[in-house]
C-alpha cells in the first residue's frame, strides 16, 4: 500500500510541476472576445430569477436533498 501512496505523490507532482511549465512557457494565443462562452470567468452569467421554478437548479437541488434524506429515513 505504501508503493501505491508514494506513486501516487511522485505523480501528482510531476503533473504539478509540468503543468506549472507549460504553462509559463507557452504564450497566449488568443484574446478575451474568442474566448468568451468558454472560459468561466468571460462567459457573462444568466440570472434564473424568471425561470419557472422547475427550470431553476437551487429549487430542485433543495428538492432532491429532501428526497434524498426522507428515503434514508424511510429504509435506514
Amino acid at each position: 500500500m505504501a508503493q501505491n501512496f508514494w506513486t501516487a505523490i511522485f505523480a501528482w507532482s510531476a503533473c504539478f510541476v509540468a503543468t506549472i511549465v507549460i504553462s509559463i512557457v507557452t504564450t497566449r494565443k488568443k484574446s478575451d472576445e474568442e474566448l468568451k462562452g468558454l472560459v468561466y470567468s468571460l462567459t457573462p452569467r444568466q440570472a434564473d430569477g424568471d425561470m419557472a421554478w422547475y427550470k431553476r437548479p437551487a429549487i430542485l437541488g433543495v428538492i432532491v436533498l429532501v428526497l434524498t434524506v426522507a428515503l434514508n429515513v424511510i429504509f435506514w
